[in-house]
């Protein structure tokens, strides 16, 4: 048991600094997978986090990342809190460790197919100061048999050290442009408050300031309209 925690350390130590030096959280997701599985010597692990519905709804999972296989449809599904052995750790915020799925209540809700043997699944909320941001599905265990108690425990740990990751990036971010800086210093503890974690909040917050500083130098309704036209294009275009 000493040496299993001497390595979780060495897992945890190198996610940490991973955090640390990734670029930008996009491209840190799936690095950020693949550490996460390491360290809980698993063969797979996905990490989906919460979307904002593009027609309106209530936002939903998605996920973002993984390591080890997953069938491409998987980035396709929309996952709605409550639903979905996800979407209920989302919804509970709760951990669950399900052993032995298929002969679980929670087979029917389950994506993984079946293996020769039983097949245990971790899903850990990521919640950052109290908003839920994503889930972790962890399952497959390395060189071992079954998951448990100790192992959610580890997912657990883990899924702060993404929480707090996911923080990091945002706050690199916003610090990126002088436009974004400007921003947040006209709106009074935006710097150190929860809106540095918030992203629809900081979106708007750029959309009034955009709208402020075109008003000030002089461009008209018409002006704006078209700046705001160019952004929507920009996005249906899919740069980022």
């Amino acid at each position: 048991m000493g040496e299993a925690f001497d390595a979780f350390d060495e897992r945890l130590m190198e996610l940490a600094h991973f955090v640390e030096e990734a670029e930008s959280l996009e491209k840190g997701l799936a690095g950020l997978a693949a550490l996460v599985s390491h360290a809980m010597e698993c063969e797979r692990c996905s990490i989906m986090l919460l979307k904002p519905d593009p027609d309106g709804g209530a936002a939903r999972l998605r996920v973002q990342a993984h390591h080890g296989y997953l069938p491409d449809h998987a980035y396709d599904v929309r996952q709605p809190l409550g639903s979905g052995i996800s979407g209920r750790v989302a919804s509970a915020r709760k951990g669950l460790l399900i052993r032995d799925l298929h002969a679980s209540d929670l087979a029917a809700e389950a994506r993984r197919a079946e293996g020769a043997g039983p097949v245990d699944v971790i899903a850990v909320p990521v919640i950052l100061e109290g908003d839920l941001l994503g889930v972790i599905n962890i399952d497959s265990p390395e060189g071992r048999g079954r998951l448990t108690q100790e192992d959610l425990r580890r997912a657990l740990i883990l899924a702060l050290v993404v929480a707090k990751s996911v923080l990091v990036h945002r706050l690199k971010g916003l610090l990126r442009t002088s436009f974004t800086q400007m921003a947040l210093a006209r709106q009074p503890g935006a710097a150190t408050g929860p809106i540095t974690h918030a992203p629809e909040r900081v979106a708007r917050l750029l959309a009034r300031t955009l709208y402020d500083e075109m008003s000030r130098a002089g461009f008209s309704r018409d002006h704006v309209l078209i700046a705001a036209t160019e952004l929507i294009g920009q996005v249906s275009e899919g740069r980022e």
